[in-house]
């Protein structure tokens, strides 16, 4: 399968990780990849699901206030935080041939 079949194939709203040998190469929408000047044409090698968790931390500004991630939680300590203290980013990652 090509990139551009995948892309077509998947919720524009999910999010993608699009790596190949040199590194990450996009990181963001499925809708924006048409974007991001990368070959629609080249094969995928493997494609699977990939999770990065947050703490979620408190912003003001002035009376407003809204929630934005803090650091980043490594997999082996988020039993030490509850479920509702933590912001999940599943990504959809695809390594391309070459």
């Amino acid at each position: 399968m090509v990139l551009e079949e995948f892309v077509k194939s998947v919720r524009k709203s999910d999010r993608l990780i699009v790596n190949d040998s040199t590194g990450e190469l996009y990181r963001g929408y499925a809708d924006c990849v048409q974007y991001s000047g990368l070959d629609g044409k080249r094969e995928i090698k493997r494609h699977g699901l990939f999770a990065e968790t947050y703490r979620k931390e408190e912003k003001k500004v002035g009376v407003a206030k809204y929630m934005i991630e803090g650091g980043e939680v490594p997999a082996e300590k988020i039993g030490e935080f509850q479920y509702s203290d933590l912001i999940v980013k599943i990504y959809t990652e695809i390594v391309l041939e070459g």
